[in-house]
Protein backbone atom coordinates (compact mmCIF):
# COMPACT_ATOMS: atom_id res chain seq x y z
CA UNK A 1 0.00 0.00 0.00
CA UNK A 2 3.08 2.36 0.59
CA UNK A 3 4.48 1.82 -2.86
CA UNK A 4 1.00 2.58 -4.14
CA UNK A 5 1.12 5.75 -2.35
CA UNK A 6 4.57 6.62 -3.17
CA UNK A 7 4.06 5.74 -6.74
CA UNK A 8 0.74 8.30 -6.70
CA UNK A 9 2.76 11.15 -5.30
CA UNK A 10 5.90 11.05 -7.71
CA UNK A 11 3.19 10.42 -10.70
CA UNK A 12 0.42 12.10 -10.81
CA UNK A 13 -3.06 12.37 -12.74
CA UNK A 14 -1.98 14.67 -15.44
CA UNK A 15 -4.67 17.76 -15.30
CA UNK A 16 -6.97 18.66 -18.09
CA UNK A 17 -9.68 21.35 -18.21
CA UNK A 18 -10.54 24.79 -19.05
CA UNK A 19 -9.10 27.83 -17.52
CA UNK A 20 -10.51 31.06 -17.23
CA UNK A 21 -8.55 33.61 -16.11
CA UNK A 22 -10.57 36.83 -14.12
CA UNK A 23 -9.59 40.52 -14.05
CA UNK A 24 -11.43 41.07 -10.59
CA UNK A 25 -11.94 38.73 -7.13
CA UNK A 26 -15.85 39.67 -7.24
CA UNK A 27 -16.07 37.94 -11.02
CA UNK A 28 -14.35 34.89 -9.96
CA UNK A 29 -16.47 34.27 -6.38
CA UNK A 30 -19.77 34.90 -9.04
CA UNK A 31 -18.25 32.17 -11.55
CA UNK A 32 -17.58 29.78 -8.78
CA UNK A 33 -21.19 30.07 -7.54
CA UNK A 34 -22.69 30.27 -10.75
CA UNK A 35 -20.78 26.85 -11.76
CA UNK A 36 -21.56 25.19 -8.61
CA UNK A 37 -25.17 26.23 -9.13
CA UNK A 38 -24.62 23.89 -12.62
CA UNK A 39 -23.08 20.81 -10.42
CA UNK A 40 -19.68 21.21 -10.81
CA UNK A 41 -17.71 20.30 -8.31
CA UNK A 42 -14.20 19.49 -9.68
CA UNK A 43 -12.82 23.38 -9.66
CA UNK A 44 -9.47 25.03 -8.58
CA UNK A 45 -9.13 29.01 -7.48
CA UNK A 46 -5.49 30.65 -8.10
CA UNK A 47 -5.47 33.99 -6.47
CA UNK A 48 -2.55 36.42 -5.46
CA UNK A 49 -4.94 36.89 -1.84
CA UNK A 50 -7.15 35.20 0.04
CA UNK A 51 -10.54 36.06 -1.54
CA UNK A 52 -13.64 35.84 1.43
CA UNK A 53 -16.40 33.38 0.57
CA UNK A 54 -14.18 31.78 -1.76
CA UNK A 55 -14.26 28.17 0.44
CA UNK A 56 -17.89 28.07 1.12
CA UNK A 57 -18.46 29.04 -2.77
CA UNK A 58 -16.39 25.83 -3.52
CA UNK A 59 -17.80 24.00 -1.04
CA UNK A 60 -13.60 23.11 0.72
CA UNK A 61 -14.04 20.65 3.63
CA UNK A 62 -12.32 21.26 7.11
CA UNK A 63 -8.32 20.73 7.16
CA UNK A 64 -7.69 17.68 9.51
CA UNK A 65 -4.56 19.27 10.25
CA UNK A 66 -5.26 20.91 13.25
CA UNK A 67 -6.73 17.44 14.44
CA UNK A 68 -3.56 16.23 13.95
CA UNK A 69 -2.10 18.83 15.81
CA UNK A 70 -4.48 18.52 18.67
CA UNK A 71 -3.88 14.64 19.11
CA UNK A 72 -0.06 14.68 18.68
CA UNK A 73 0.00 17.47 21.29
CA UNK A 74 -1.99 15.23 23.61
CA UNK A 75 0.20 12.33 23.02
CA UNK A 76 3.56 14.21 23.79
CA UNK A 77 1.89 15.17 26.96
CA UNK A 78 0.86 12.36 28.03
CA UNK A 79 4.24 10.88 26.93
CA UNK A 80 6.20 13.16 29.03
CA UNK A 81 4.29 12.81 32.04
CA UNK A 82 4.48 8.96 31.51
CA UNK A 83 8.31 8.96 31.30
CA UNK A 84 8.85 11.80 34.10
CA UNK A 85 6.22 9.62 36.60
CA UNK A 86 8.07 6.44 35.50
CA UNK A 87 11.67 7.57 35.90
CA UNK A 88 11.14 9.87 39.08
CA UNK A 89 8.49 7.57 41.31
CA UNK A 90 8.98 3.69 39.88
CA UNK A 91 12.79 3.07 38.27
CA UNK A 92 14.71 5.81 39.95
CA UNK A 93 13.64 6.85 43.29
CA UNK A 94 15.18 10.17 44.37
CA UNK A 95 14.33 11.81 47.52
CA UNK A 96 15.74 15.42 46.36
CA UNK A 97 14.13 18.06 49.42
CA UNK A 98 11.35 15.81 50.33
CA UNK A 99 9.52 16.51 47.80
CA UNK A 100 7.28 13.77 46.74
CA UNK A 101 8.18 11.36 43.94
CA UNK A 102 5.28 11.84 41.25
CA UNK A 103 5.95 16.08 41.71
CA UNK A 104 3.05 17.81 38.96
CA UNK A 105 5.08 21.21 38.80
CA UNK A 106 8.25 19.69 38.48
CA UNK A 107 6.75 18.06 35.20
CA UNK A 108 5.58 21.09 33.76
CA UNK A 109 9.10 22.58 31.32
CA UNK A 110 9.70 18.80 30.13
CA UNK A 111 5.60 18.30 29.18
CA UNK A 112 5.30 21.64 27.54
CA UNK A 113 8.78 21.05 25.57
CA UNK A 114 7.07 17.65 24.30
CA UNK A 115 3.58 18.88 24.06
CA UNK A 116 5.25 21.41 21.36
CA UNK A 117 7.57 18.62 20.02
CA UNK A 118 5.27 15.85 19.00
CA UNK A 119 2.76 18.46 18.11
CA UNK A 120 4.84 20.55 15.31
CA UNK A 121 6.47 17.23 14.11
CA UNK A 122 3.20 15.52 13.21
CA UNK A 123 2.00 19.25 12.03
CA UNK A 124 4.34 19.37 9.52
CA UNK A 125 4.26 15.59 8.60
CA UNK A 126 0.42 15.62 8.37
CA UNK A 127 0.71 18.77 6.49
CA UNK A 128 2.59 17.44 3.72
CA UNK A 129 0.90 14.34 3.86
CA UNK A 130 -2.98 16.09 3.79
CA UNK A 131 -2.01 18.31 0.70
CA UNK A 132 -0.48 15.43 -0.85
CA UNK A 133 2.79 16.55 -1.14
CA UNK A 134 5.23 16.74 -2.72
CA UNK A 135 4.08 17.38 -6.39
CA UNK A 136 6.84 17.38 -8.84
CA UNK A 137 5.17 19.05 -12.10
CA UNK A 138 1.99 20.80 -12.57
CA UNK A 139 0.70 21.83 -16.03
CA UNK A 140 0.93 25.74 -14.65
CA UNK A 141 4.92 25.75 -14.52
CA UNK A 142 5.22 26.49 -18.62
CA UNK A 143 2.43 28.62 -18.64
CA UNK A 144 3.43 32.12 -18.03
CA UNK A 145 0.00 33.52 -18.11
CA UNK A 146 -0.92 31.46 -15.39
CA UNK A 147 2.24 32.75 -12.99
CA UNK A 148 0.12 35.85 -13.65
CA UNK A 149 -2.07 34.82 -10.79
CA UNK A 150 0.53 35.24 -8.53
CA UNK A 151 0.62 38.74 -9.06
CA UNK A 152 -2.59 40.38 -10.18
CA UNK A 153 -4.70 38.03 -11.97
CA UNK A 154 -7.47 35.24 -10.88
CA UNK A 155 -7.65 32.27 -12.26
CA UNK A 156 -10.30 29.25 -12.30
CA UNK A 157 -9.40 25.89 -13.01
CA UNK A 158 -12.30 23.07 -14.19
CA UNK A 159 -10.71 19.72 -14.68
CA UNK A 160 -12.06 17.88 -17.59
CA UNK A 161 -13.21 14.62 -15.21
CA UNK A 162 -15.99 16.72 -13.55
CA UNK A 163 -19.22 14.30 -14.85
CA UNK A 164 -21.32 17.64 -15.32
CA UNK A 165 -17.89 19.07 -17.91
CA UNK A 166 -19.27 20.24 -21.21
CA UNK A 167 -16.40 22.54 -22.89
CA UNK A 168 -18.83 24.81 -25.34
CA UNK A 169 -21.00 25.74 -22.70
CA UNK A 170 -18.80 25.96 -20.11
CA UNK A 171 -16.75 28.31 -22.61
CA UNK A 172 -19.86 30.47 -23.26
CA UNK A 173 -21.07 30.51 -19.53
CA UNK A 174 -17.54 32.11 -18.29
CA UNK A 175 -18.12 34.51 -21.34
CA UNK A 176 -21.21 35.57 -19.69
CA UNK A 177 -19.56 35.46 -16.35
CA UNK A 178 -16.61 37.92 -17.71
CA UNK A 179 -13.92 35.97 -18.25
CA UNK A 180 -10.88 36.94 -19.57
CA UNK A 181 -9.18 34.40 -21.52
CA UNK A 182 -10.64 30.86 -21.66
CA UNK A 183 -8.64 28.36 -23.12
CA UNK A 184 -8.08 24.50 -22.61
CA UNK A 185 -5.17 23.36 -21.01
CA UNK A 186 -3.43 20.32 -20.32
CA UNK A 187 -2.85 16.82 -22.91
Amino acid sequence: MLKRLIKKQIEPRPMKGLLAHFGEPNYLLDAVKSLRGLGLKKMEVYSPYPIHGIDEALAVSRSKVPWISLISGLCGFGAALLMQGWMNAVDYKLNIGGKPFFSGPAFVPIMFELTVLFSGLATFIGLFAVCGLPKYSSVFEKDHRAHKSTDDEFMLFIDADDPHFNENTLKQKLEKLKGIEIRWIGK
